[in-house]
């Protein structure tokens, strides 16, 4: 008699990757929670809502993540929550130090996490070992997730290896990571098929629906075995989303993969996920609520499309588009195949708009192209070109041990600080610091003030971060402030104006003229050793240190805001800091010089 296949399980994605994909995480945690509380009743194996770039976003919303999970821990007892974990990089976009893992994890734990999902953008498992193990030793379940890629690299051995070695970790679940939408019903059938047969753990599939195929692999998958699927609550599902849960639950009901769970539970959780989508219509990407099948031609993902056709046309050089296209996958082959995952495919766009544009290819190079090539995001599946590693590094030899071995411990020093900033270092505060350290002091030191901001509802006025918000619309003007100043640069069809923005209006002159203060810009400082650059045109928002300050490789020493995201700028060596060349509030070029180490 055959033996009567178990139930497949559904994991819940709507609060972390569903709302991240298409509302840019901008859900708040009073929306949340109310909402959580009843779909604990519909039997989802976890549900996905902490990590990845949620942190971040609630952060900027002055919300805390470590008093959500634990809201959200109290209302969802009968479902486990479960957490993105970017390997070394935990929530960030760096390598943290092996002490930051482990309090990360022990403290995410202690707050509510009972799933620990965790990834490597270049599947490099050196890169995952210690978050691994951190929550093995908080005794969590563990998921090892694959960073799911298409190129000659990525065959069926090398799947196996990762996943056999995942397993001889101790993960329980092996999750096949297909953030691109790029896995097809049959690659699927045969990629479960083979990671069944080398591990003894249930299998997850986990894709987006970007490019439509996802419904297709999902049916394949439970065929070939898979146990678990990650879905979405039906509002916030297809798109760049995950497959909605009420039509894989009614696909899969009355048959061999029936999922057990009950529809009739779900329609009233539909409902208000409906109308929480509409409040927040505002924030919804019209290019990632769609299927975009040119993700298919191009085997990109559409985030990496759309990162490219920005950057064009930034350049007035949308037309060069099929250029760019090809390029790009010439890059990625000579950067030896890595998975088209954030924040590896930034590098690659700019790179490929670069080499197009720029008329001759690594002319310019991004420092993420330089910290890639010396090993700093870890082990690509196969090695770099040899001649392009020495054209980007000279005679510099990239390292060959784990990147985060680099790294001294961390915590101790993120502690004093947090307590010479004047705030108390609890856990919640030394992690927000450590993740976020441009974040940190706005965050801690208290609500925002009242602002015209429509890019997003923001509070009028609030004693305490997590405080419902009023509609934006209905904020009153706020006293009338001190009149500031900006000043930028602006290039138009290759000619450069300095904008000089104040309360009294907006002046515009061309950038060789003087400057407000009568002397002419100083020529930018010649670049070398230790000279920390600007990798993409942004706002110096923080200069965390000065002139004779002494740093370690990999401590930040500027954030750079560009296409609405800070980003952390870290120095690849260690030593004083002998040069500040930019100042807060200054716009800069890529490749300009910020400062210089040694």
């Amino acid at each position: 008699m055959a033996k009567k296949k178990a139930r497949v399980r559904l994991v819940d994605t709507t609060f972390r990757d569903a709302q991240q994909s298409l509302l840019g995480g901008n859900l708040r945690s009073d929306e949340i929670i109310p909402i959580a509380a009843k779909m604990d009743k519909i039997g989802f194996a976890a549900m996905e809502a902490f990590g990845g770039a949620t942190f971040e976003t609630q952060l900027r919303a002055r919300e805390d993540p470590w008093d959500f999970l634990r809201k959200l821990r109290k209302v969802t007892p009968n479902t486990p929550i479960q957490a993105l974990i970017r390997g070394q990089n935990l929530v960030a976009k760096r390598n943290f130090a092996d002490d930051v893992v482990q309090l990360f994890v022990k403290h995410a734990a202690k707050c509510g996490v009972d799933v620990f999902r965790v990834f490597d953008p270049l599947n490099d498992l050196r890169n995952m070992e210690a978050a691994i193990g951190a929550a093995l030793k908080a005794r969590k379940k563990v998921q090892g997730a694959l960073s799911y890629a298409i190129s000659p690299a990525h065959n069926i051995e090398l799947w196996g290896s990762l996943a056999k070695g995942l397993a001889d970790m101790g993960c329980e679940e092996i999750v096949i990571k297909d953030t691109s939408g790029l896995l097809s019903p049959q690659a699927t059938w045969e990629l479960v098929t083979a990671l069944k047969s080398v591990v003894n753990v249930p299998i997850d599939v986990h894709s987006h629906c970007s490019s439509g195929m996802a419904p297709m692999a999902y049916m394949a998958a439970v065929e070939a075995g898979a146990e678990i699927l990650d879905v979405a609550m039906s509002p916030l599902a297809w798109g760049t989303s995950q497959p909605a849960a009420e039509s894989v639950v009614a696909a899969l009901h009355g048959g061999e993969y029936d999922t057990g769970l009950d529809l009739d539970t779900m329609w009233d959780v539909q409902h208000d996920v409906e109308e929480l989508k509409r409040r927040h219509l505002e924030h919804l990407n019209p290019l990632a609520d769609r299927v975009d099948a040119s993700i298919l031609r191009y085997q990109m993902p559409g985030q990496m499309l759309e990162d490219i056709f920005h950057q064009l046309a930034a350049h007035n050089a949308g037309g060069r588009i099929s250029e760019v296209m090809e390029e790009a996958n010439r890059v990625r082959r000579e950067l030896g195949y890595p998975p088209l995952v954030a924040p590896i495919r930034q590098v690659i766009a700019t790179q490929a708009v670069y080499n197009v544009i720029g008329g001759e290819r690594y002319a310019t190079v991004t420092q993420e192209l330089k910290d890639y090539l010396q090993g700093l995001f870890g082990r690509p599946p196969v090695p770099a070109d040899h001649e392009l590693r020495r054209l980007v590094l000279g005679r510099e030899e990239p390292i060959t041990i784990r990147p985060a071995d680099l790294l001294e411990p961390q915590v101790e020093n993120s502690r004093q600080q947090v307590r010479k900033l004047g705030y108390e270092p609890t856990d919640d505060n030394v992690l927000i610091h450590l993740m976020f350290p441009s974040l940190a002091q706005e965050y801690l030191s208290g609500p925002p003030a009242p602002t015209a901001d429509k890019s997003g509802p923001e509070p009028v006025a609030a004693p305490k971060p997590e405080q419902a918000r009023a509609p934006a619309e209905a904020a009153e003007p706020s006293p009338a402030a001190p009149v500031s100043t900006a000043e930028f640069d602006v290039e138009v069809e290759g000619e450069v104006f300095k904008v000089r923005v104040t309360g009294a209006g907006m002046m515009v002159t061309p950038a060789g003229g003087a400057s407000p203060g009568g002397a002419s810009a100083a020529p930018l400082p010649k670049t070398g050793e230790g000279t920390v650059i600007a990798p993409m045109q942004g706002l110096i928002i923080k200069v965390p240190v000065k002139a004779g300050d002494e740093v370690k490789l990999g401590d930040v020493v500027a954030v750079l805001e560009a296409m609405k995201m800070q980003n952390d700028i870290v120095t690849t060596v260690a030593g004083r800091v002998s040069h500040v060349y930019v100042k807060e509030g200054e716009v800069v070029s890529p490749n300009q010089p910020l400062l210089a180490v040694g």
